[in-house]
């Protein structure tokens, strides 16, 4: 083998080894960025439940009643003209 074979052919081995480095490098920060999203994607997940139970919460009918007397406004619905209000309207919010 002569000396210019060897010298291109060490080239070529350092070239095929920084690409493995680089490479192998680049793979690692795919991971890490894979892994912040995933942990990311959890924590929407899991906001987005809290959301749903939240509502679900809001939406039953004795918290609909609850805050209705609560905020009691004195407002009529259309068509319906000088409606005594009932008592147990004006009660007030039950815990």
């Amino acid at each position: 083998m002569t000396v210019p074979r060897g010298c291109l052919l060490l080239a070529a081995f350092a070239a095929i080894s920084l690409c493995v480095v680089h490479l192998r490098g680049e793979q690692t920060r795919c991971a890490s960025r894979l892994l912040a999203i995933e942990s990311q994607w959890v924590h929407l997940r899991r906001d987005l439940w809290s959301l749903h139970t939240r509502v679900a919460r809001l939406r039953a009918p004795g918290r609909v009643r609850d805050r209705v007397a609560t905020f009691q406004t004195g407002l009529l619905p259309p068509g319906v003209r000088n409606a005594t209000p009932r008592p147990e309207r004006l009660a007030l919010r039950r815990n």
